[in-house]
C-alpha cells in the first residue's frame, strides 16, 4: 500500500502528465509542464517506493471487475475531440468592439423581404471548402418560387439597402474614430462576396428549425461562374488595372498566455526557401457588419467596417521566438497550407504555438475609387486538422472609406457614394451563366 502522501506525489504527477492546469489556474507552458513533471517524479522516485511512475492510462488494476485501460490512440482523440475546456477552444474567435453593430438583411428580387417568403427553403450546401458541422451539413436558403423581373426594376430595389445600411454606418464610424486615433487603428470598409451558411447548434429535424436554434456562418468562397463572370465582364467594365500581384504565406500564432489573442505573421519566402515575416498584425476588430442573403442570386454579400491592428507591443525575445519558428517551417506544395514542421517545433518552449497556416495567391486590381483583391488560399488549421482551397473576392470601398472619416460628413453625398458602389457590387454579383458558355 502507498503512503498517502506518496499517493499525493503521484497525484501532481498525474496533473501534469495530462496537461491540467496547476493550482493557481494559470496554463502551463508545454516546457513548464514536462519540467514540473520531471520534478514531481524524482521526488517520487526518492520517496522509497520501490515502483517507476506509470502513466495513468497505461497502468493495470488488480481488481478484476475493473475495465481494461483504454487504448492509446482512443485515449488521444478523446482527449483532443472532448477537451471542451482547453484554452485552444478560445483561439480565432472573431474580435468586436465594444458597440459592434451586426445586421442580417433578407434581399430577393422585388427588394428587402421583412420576413422569410413560403417560396424559401432551407436546403444543404455541398462545397468541399465547407466542413461539415455536428456531423451535417451546413443549411442555406433558396428560393424555389423565382419570378425575374426587369434588370432595372431589381438594380432600384437593390439600390434601396443604401437607405437600410446609411444610419448604422455612419454610426459606427463615428464611434470607431475614437480607437482609430487612440489606438492607430486602421479602418476599412469592404464587400466580401460568399455564401451565408446556417448551422444546427444541435441535431434536430429540418421543420423544427428557427433563428434561434441556428448559428450563421459566411462563406467567402465564390463559386467558380461567379469568378469567370467577374474577370471577364465586371473587371473590364469598371475599369480596373493590375496593381499587384504577390504569393504570401499568413502563420496564425498564439501564446498559452493570451490565448484570445492571435498574431497574424505575414510572410514572404526568401531565395534559400525559409520564410521572411515582413509584417505582424493582431485580429482585426469589426464595428459594423451586415450580411445579405440574396435569395435570387448564387452568391451573398457581406459588408463589413473593420480596423486593422498592427502588432506593436512585441518585446524582441518574443519577436526571436516567432522568428524561430518560422524559420523551421519547410515550404511544401503537396501539404495543406503550403507548410509543414518537423515534428514537435510547430510550438516554442516559451508558449508560442502554430495553429493555422494559409497560402495565398492574391491579384490586387483599382480603379479611381475602388480597389478589389482577387485571390486563392489554401489553408489549413493545425488545431482541428482541417484545411480547404477557396477563391474570395474582395471589394475595398476606398473612396466610401474616406468620406465617412471626414469631421463634418454630409449625409446626401454619402447616400450617393453607397448608390453608387452598390451599383458596382450588383454587377459583381449577378452572374449570366448563358454569357460564359
Amino acid at each position: 500500500m502507498i503512503p498517502s502522501y506518496k499517493s499525493n506525489i503521484k497525484r501532481k504527477i498525474d496533473m501534469c502528465y495530462y496537461g491540467h492546469r496547476n493550482q493557481d489556474n494559470l496554463p502551463m507552458s508545454p516546457l513548464l509542464r514536462q519540467k514540473v513533471c520531471w520534478s514531481w517524479m524524482t521526488l517520487y522516485s526518492l520517496s522509497g517506493v520501490d515502483m517507476s511512475y506509470i502513466p495513468p492510462h497505461k497502468r493495470h488494476s488488480k481488481d478484476p471487475n475493473r475495465p481494461s485501460p483504454v487504448p492509446d490512440s482512443l485515449v488521444t482523440k478523446l482527449k483532443n475531440n472532448h477537451d471542451f475546456k482547453s484554452s485552444s477552444d478560445k483561439i480565432n474567435r472573431v474580435t468586436c468592439s465594444e458597440n459592434f453593430i451586426s445586421k442580417w438583411l433578407l434581399v430577393g428580387s422585388n427588394g428587402i423581404k421583412d420576413e422569410l417568403p413560403a417560396s424559401v427553403d432551407l436546403v444543404p450546401f455541398s462545397s468541399d471548402s465547407v466542413e461539415c458541422v455536428n456531423g451535417e451539413r451546413p443549411l442555406v436558403l433558396m428560393n424555389n418560387d423565382f419570378q425575374k423581373a426587369s434588370e432595372q426594376e431589381e438594380r432600384a430595389q437593390w439600390l434601396l439597402i443604401a437607405e437600410k445600411v446609411e444610419e448604422d454606418l455612419v454610426l459606427s464610424y463615428e464611434r470607431a474614430k475614437t480607437s482609430v486615433e487612440e489606438n492607430q487603428h486602421v479602418l476599412r470598409l469592404v464587400a466580401r462576396f460568399g455564401k451565408i451558411l446556417l448551422c444546427k447548434r444541435k441535431p434536430s429535424p429540418l421543420a423544427e428549425f428557427s433563428q434561434k436554434n441556428l448559428k450563421k456562418m459566411f462563406s467567402t468562397d465564390v463559386p467558380t461562374s461567379n469568378l469567370q463572370h467577374i474577370m471577364s465582364k465586371v473587371v473590364p467594365s469598371h475599369d480596373f488595372s493590375i496593381d499587384l500581384e504577390k504569393e504570401t504565406y499568413t502563420v496564425k500564432v498564439s501564446h498559452y498566455s493570451r490565448p484570445t489573442e492571435t498574431i497574424n505573421c505575414k510572410c514572404t519566402v526568401k531565395e534559400d526557401g525559409r520564410l521572411s515575416m515582413y509584417k505582424a498584425e493582431l485580429d482585426v476588430v469589426r464595428h459594423f457588419v451586415v450580411d445579405m442573403s440574396c435569395i435570387d442570386t448564387s452568391v451573398d454579400l457581406r459588408l463589413m467596417l473593420a480596423a486593422k491592428r498592427k502588432m506593436t507591443a512585441l518585446t524582441e525575445k518574443e519577436i526571436s521566438d516567432i522568428k524561430g519558428l518560422l524559420d523551421s517551417a519547410t515550404v511544401d506544395p503537396n501539404v495543406k497550407g503550403g507548410l509543414r514542421w518537423p515534428f514537435g517545433k510547430s510550438s516554442s518552449g516559451d508558449g508560442y504555438r502554430i495553429f493555422e497556416v494559409c497560402h495565398v495567391r492574391a491579384t490586387i486590381y483599382k480603379n479611381q475609387t475602388l480597389r478589389l483583391r482577387v485571390r486563392e488560399t489554401d489553408r489549413f488549421n493545425e488545431r482541428t486538422g482541417t484545411g480547404a482551397v477557396k477563391r474570395e473576392v474582395t471589394l475595398i470601398l476606398k473612396d466610401v472609406n474616406t468620406k465617412l472619416q471626414e469631421q463634418n460628413i454630409v449625409r446626401g453625398s454619402v447616400m450617393e457614394m453607397l448608390r453608387d458602389a452598390l451599383g458596382t457590387i450588383w454587377d459583381f454579383m449577378h452572374c449570366d451563366a448563358s454569357s460564359l458558355t
